[in-house]
């Protein structure tokens, strides 16, 4: 009978505890009936189910399921595509801790449903028309199953907490000074190359600014003052334009009555920009 192996119970917990929704490891009856999905364990799968074709699958292989379906975070579909684009994007640069992903299936906006199979190349593109529309409102991730035993919480851990973070060409974003003038637009517009940087999320120290929830603290070399980074995580057709001020100052707006209290933080704001 197929079970959840601890190690995405540990996943399952670690989501739920930044705002996640966990829908799940095990396999419902419509995948028993199917016999074909990472949601089972060996005596649920049928000879020719994909999840068990590749040789790591097959030296994995037990009565583990080896994928977990993710909900919504903060209460929101959009940040569940957020985080899910980023995971791609991590997974497609080949980051530390994605190695053992074999599959991520997600929307990214709400209207159509995309695939990323590290079979194809881990660079690869994500595909259409691979996965069915109830993921739409959920993210599928499974793992080779020879990674049962492996944290699977090393791959989620950089867009939550301290760590590295990779931009993707094209992906838009946003330097906004926090102190000394709140939203004082720094830079804004599509970067222009992968770059590693250095941040924490700022949940734990600032209210959550904008709807995409996707802001981080960092600190620029040699500046006096905390910046906060934003990332919308796709790519823009156009320029976008410089002239945000107003949207910035809505935002920040929560900002105001703890600036003094930043103030006396601005040195727990150890982070750099790295261009490794």
């Amino acid at each position: 009978m197929t079970f959840s192996p601890a190690t995405l119970k540990a996943l399952g917990s670690y989501w739920v505890a930044q705002g996640g929704v966990n829908l799940g490891v095990v396999g419902d009856t419509g995948h028993i009936s199917k016999g074909v999905s990472y949601h089972l364990g060996k005596d649920q799968l049928t000879s020719t189910a994909y999840s068990i074709q590749t040789t790591r699958d097959k030296l994995g292989l037990t009565e583990a399921a080896s994928a977990i379906d993710l909900g919504k975070l903060d209460g929101s579909l959009t940040l569940l595509r957020q985080f899910s684009q980023w995971l791609v994007a991590q997974g497609r640069i080949n980051a530390p801790g994605t190695s053992d992903i074999r599959e991520i299936i997600y929307s990214p906006d709400g209207a159509q449903v995309l695939r990323w199979d590290r079979e194809r190349g881990f660079n690869s593109l994500p595909k259409v028309g691979e996965a069915d529309n109830t993921h739409l409102t959920h993210t599928h991730i499974s793992w080779y199953r020879d990674a049962e035993s492996q944290d699977h919480t090393t791959s989620f851990r950089p867009y939550f907490e301290e760590g590295t973070v990779a931009l993707v060409p094209g992906q838009l974003i946003y330097l906004e000074a926090v102190i000394p003038v709140v939203g004082k637009p720094i830079r804004t517009g599509p970067h222009p190359t992968s770059t590693l940087i250095r941040l924490s999320r700022v949940d734990d120290k600032f209210p959550r600014i904008g709807s995409d929830g996707g802001w981080f603290a960092v600190r620029i070399p040699g500046g006096a003052a905390a910046y906060i980074l934003h990332t919308d995580g796709k790519a823009i057709p156009t320029p976008h334009s410089d002239d945000c001020v107003d949207e910035v100052k809505a935002a920040t707006d929560p900002l105001n009555d703890k600036i003094t209290k930043m103030k006396a933080k601005t040195n727990a704001f150890n982070f750099d920009i790295q261009d490794d």
